[in-house]
């Protein structure tokens, strides 16, 4: 089984060319101190100069997914539903195997009541990671919102 695994991690890894699909938990932007500030500011709930901070590092890199992944999670958080979405979709459109995307897409989807879409999701990060955290969280807020 474990072969089997690894044989279909290398697989996938293989398939997906240059397309990263990194935890949300690392990625090159943790060497740069703004971004770090913004993760910060994000941990502590302070949405808003983070959404300002992340918007000033996509200047400089528009096709990052993770800069909208995290623009599109504060605006979220913020209940600004509208502007999440479109940096959802940003980033899923650099890159359409970015977990963290899909999860927090996720429950983007669950807070404006399509549970159909969320599932769709949790069924996307099944194919893509199996049961990884990512899947893992949307999976609980689906059970939470009671989807499951």
């Amino acid at each position: 089984m474990r072969s089997g695994f690894f044989g279909s991690a290398l697989a996938l890894f293989l398939s997906l060319g240059t397309a990263q699909a990194v935890g949300p938990d690392w990625t090159y932007l943790d060497e740069d101190p703004d971004y770090r500030q913004a993760r910060r500011w994000i941990e502590e709930k302070n949405y808003a100069p983070a959404i300002e901070k992340l918007m000033t590092l996509l200047k400089h890199q528009p096709d990052s997914p993770v800069l909208l992944n995290w623009i599109a999670f504060s605006q979220r958080k913020l209940k600004n539903y509208p502007v999440s979405k479109q940096f959802y979709d940003a980033a899923l459109l650099r890159d359409p195997t970015y977990l963290p995307a899909l999860e927090y897409q996720g429950e983007w989807f669950i807070e404006t009541g399509d549970m159909v879409s969320a599932k769709a999701n949790l069924d996307k990060l099944a194919k893509l990671c199996g049961r990884c955290h990512e899947w893992q969280d949307l999976d609980e807020a689906i059970r939470k919102a009671g989807g499951k």
